[in-house]
């Protein structure tokens, strides 16, 4: 497999959009980073193969080259059922994986995704021990009776189908995957939106959040919260110009300058609130600076607000 693996032509938008597979590697340099990106979930149509454009983006970015395997679940199983090209369930999935893995010899692995994308980003992360996991609003189980006590109706269907026909093996419980393997654990980075789920039922819940605090307890996690978002939030970070940021300081460590932007106004009100409920202007920079925005523009845009 290794020779075909190397020779691989490299990937292009017409490939990803157009491939009728369930997994595409991009062409492969051993010793350059993997990152295995995990499609979310469409109901209408066939999941798309997710973060390729992005990563073609950090590429150009960082002048590094990314090796790059695109997984998507065609049945919307959140990754449990059949992965053609890779394996049945996630303990054959994951084995397929680790063979490419082997086969591309990366100096790192990441794993990420988006909803049932991070799930699985997570799930396969902490199965095949890679170095590190990035999330965008991850559900932390799949358990029906779990679901039912947090009311998480949201996926509540696949649930109970994966209950009701259970595959050779599965992962019901990340927050309980991650217990058991502690001291194996990821570099975990979880992203996710505080803003209340507007369900009719629970105006003041996030959902999202109480998942990221889940995942939390298992150690090895830095939570990204973002006030202004809801469950999508990568196209959040889309429409705030952040998404590119984000990715490259996470997988990179790289600070672009689309980092250096001024206070959005949708922040004001947040800065205001803070301000009156005791925030003091060190804290509410130090918050502002870990979404993005300059030490400059946070001060000034809270010197305006007391003012």
């Amino acid at each position: 497999m290794l020779p075909s693996l190397i020779n691989l032509p490299a990937l292009d938008n017409r490939r990803v959009k157009t491939s009728h597979e369930d997994v595409l590697v991009d062409q492969v340099i051993p010793g350059e980073i993997l990152v295995i990106a995990f499609g979310f979930v469409s109901w209408e149509t066939r999941p798309d193969f997710d973060f390729y454009g992005r990563l073609k983006k950090l590429e150009q970015a960082s002048g590094r080259h990314i090796n790059k395997i695109l997984v998507r679940d065609s049945g919307n199983a959140w990754y449990h059922r059949k992965i053609a090209g890779l394996g049945e369930h996630p303990d054959e999935t994951a084995a397929g994986l680790r063979v490419l893995i082997d086969a591309i010899r990366p100096s790192k692995v990441i794993t990420i995704g988006q909803s049932m994308g991070a799930y699985a980003a997570l799930m396969y992360g902490l199965l095949l021990e890679v170095q590190q996991v990035v999330a965008f609003g991850p559900l932390s189980f799949l358990d029906p009776q779990q679901a039912l006590l947090y009311h998480e109706r949201r996926w509540l269907s696949v649930m109970r189908d994966l209950a009701a026909r259970p595959p050779a093996s599965g992962y019901y419980d990340l927050q309980a995957l991650g217990r058991a393997r502690a001291g194996k654990l990821p570099d975990m980075h979880i992203l996710f939106g505080t803003k209340p789920d507007k369900d009719g039922a629970s105006e003041s819940v996030n959902l999202d959040a109480m998942h990221a605090h889940r995942l939390a307890a298992a150690g090895n996690c830095t939570l990204y919260p973002f006030p202004y978002s809801g469950h999508t939030v990568v196209q959040h970070l889309i429409d705030t110009k952040r998404i590119n940021a984000t990715l490259a300081h996470i997988i990179m460590g790289l600070t672009l300058p689309e980092e250096a932007r001024e206070v959005t106004p949708d922040w004001h009100g947040w800065i205001a609130d803070n301000l009156r409920l005791g925030g003091t202007p060190d804290e509410l920079v130090e918050i502002l600076k870990q979404h993005g925005f300059s030490d400059a523009s946070s001060r000034a845009a809270i010197a305006n607000m007391q003012s």
